[in-house]
C-alpha cells in the first residue's frame, strides 16, 4: 500500500496519526477493495496498515474489525485479515436485496426531488454518458451510474437506508464493473436507466417500480449467464 497523505499537525506536539480517523481509513480501504486494488483472497497484514497510514496497531485492529463487520474481510487464525472472496450465490442474493432497497430509494427520491434535481440527473445521463461507452471508458461509464445512484440516495434522505445501500455496494461494485463489460449489457443499461429517470420525472411510481425490477432482473440474468467471468 502507498503511504497515505494526511494533514500536517498545526501543533508539532500533536501526533499526526491522531488526525486521521478510523472512519477515514475504513472508507479508504473499502474503496481499495471495491476497485480491486486489493483483490479477493489477498491478505491485509496489520504491519502494512501501520506503515501505510502511520497509525498504531490498536487503531489498525479497529479498522479491521469495522471491515469484518461489513463482511469485506475475514480474519483467519494464523493468516490474519483476508479480503472476502466473491461467490455466485452471495452475489445473486445481494442483487435481490439491492432491488428492494432501490425501490424504496427511488420512491423517497421522487417524493423529495425538485425540478433542478431532475435537470442534474438528466445531464448526468446525457451525451457524455453515452460517449464514455463509445470510447470504451467502462470505468467512467460505471462511475456515472454510481453518481446517479448516490444522488438518489441523497434525495432519499434516509441515513438508515443509505447505510444499508453502502454495505451492499461495497460488496457488489466489482461485479457491477464486470457486468458492464459483458456483450451488449452497457447499451441495454443506458436505455434502462434513462427509462427509469423518465418515469421518476413523470412522477409515475408504478412505472418507476417496474423499471427498478427490470434493471435488477437484467443484471441477475447477466450474472447467471456469465458467472464464470463475472465472479
Amino acid at each position: 500500500m502507498a503511504k497515505r497523505k494526511i494533514p500536517q499537525p498545526q501543533n508539532p506536539d500533536i501526533d499526526e496519526a491522531l488526525l486521521i480517523s478510523t472512519q477515514d481509513i475504513v472508507r479508504d480501504v473499502r474503496h481499495k477493495i471495491s476497485s480491486q486494488t486489493l483483490l479477493p483472497g489477498s491478505r491485509i497484514p496489520e504491519g502494512d496498515l501501520v506503515q501505510s497510514y502511520g497509525i498504531p496497531r490498536a487503531k489498525v485492529r479497529e479498522v479491521l474489525a469495522a471491515l469484518e463487520e461489513r463482511r469485506l474481510v475475514e480474519r483467519v487464525p494464523n493468516k490474519g485479515a483476508i479480503v472476502c472472496p466473491v461467490d455466485m450465490e452471495t452475489t445473486y442474493q445481494l442483487y435481490e436485496v439491492r432491488e428492494a432497497l432501490d425501490r424504496l430509494t427511488v420512491r423517497l427520491a421522487m417524493h423529495n426531488a425538485s425540478p433542478k434535481d431532475w435537470e442534474h440527473l438528466q445531464k448526468l445521463f446525457g451525451k457524455e454518458f453515452e460517449d464514455s461507452l463509445k470510447n470504451g471508458d467502462i470505468a467512467k461509464h460505471v462511475d456515472s451510474i454510481m453518481a446517479f445512484r448516490e444522488y438518489l440516495n441523497g434525495l432519499a434522505a434516509n441515513p438508515v437506508l443509505n447505510d444499508l445501500i453502502e454495505r451492499i455496494y461495497d460488496r457488489i461494485r466489482i461485479t457491477m464493473r464486470r457486468v458492464a463489460l459483458l456483450p451488449g449489457r452497457a447499451e441495454v443499461g443506458i436505455k434502462q436507466y434513462r427509462k427509469l429517470l423518465d418515469a421518476m420525472i413523470n412522477n409515475d411510481f408504478e412505472a418507476a417500480d417496474a423499471c427498478v425490477r427490470e434493471l435488477n432482473q437484467s443484471a441477475r440474468e447477466s450474472i447467471s449467464k456469465y458467472k464464470d467471468y463475472v465472479i
